[in-house]
């Protein structure tokens, strides 16, 4: 199985740094239809079978600009954005962003999704989608911290539990392999 793995396109809260997690209330901005018009250029060239993506606003937009060619799209719970609780729309320098993004360190803030829970649902629908769909080339269109879980993933949890290593900016586009699995998960 083979993976393209996008972020969606710029929004607003994006734009001003601050903490985006699970609601449905952000859209693209200019600059973000842009970015996703973009990466249709690139996703265009390959042989993809179908995409799935996030149910929320911000993917489904971007999946409507890239999905030029009809594919057949499956909306999956599993890739939402880490829900961030009370920080939900905060600054992102109004606490330790870098922590935020840690497998070594949780958060204990009312709302947020610990982050090992987090990685593991991510994790488990990799496993699924592997057994459901082995011999598959799929888009996938998600989120950054999605990105960031699949990257671990596919290239390990690093030693100091960073894995803002594996960040995706907007629309940027990943390529992984399950025959490439590194297995110091």
């Amino acid at each position: 199985m083979e993976l393209y793995v996008i972020r969606h396109g710029e929004t607003k809260t994006n734009a001003h740094k601050e903490m985006v997690g699970r609601k449905q209330i952000y859209s693209l901005t200019e600059k973000g239809e842009q970015q996703a018009m973009n990466a249709r250029n690139e996703i265009n060239k390959i042989a993809y079978d179908f995409i799935i993506c996030s149910p929320l606003e911000r993917t489904r937009r971007t999946c409507e600009l890239i999905n030029t060619k009809g594919k057949k799209v499956l909306e999956e719970d599993r890739i939402m954005e880490r829900d961030c609780g009370e920080m939900e729309g905060k600054p992102k320098d109004s606490f330790d962003y870098l922590h935020y993004w840690n497998y070594n360190y949780d958060f204990n803030i009312k709302g947020m999704m610990p982050i090992k829970e987090f990685v593991k649902n991510v994790w488990d629908f990799i496993e699924d989608i592997k057994e459901k769909y082995p011999n598959n080339k799929i888009l996938i269109i998600t989120h950054n911290g999605v990105c960031r879980a699949i990257g671990a993933y596919f290239n390990g949890i690093p030693k100091d539990g960073d894995l803002n290593l594996y960040a995706h900016s907007n629309c940027q586009i990943k390529h992984y392999d399950t025959a490439e699995i590194t297995k110091n998960k």
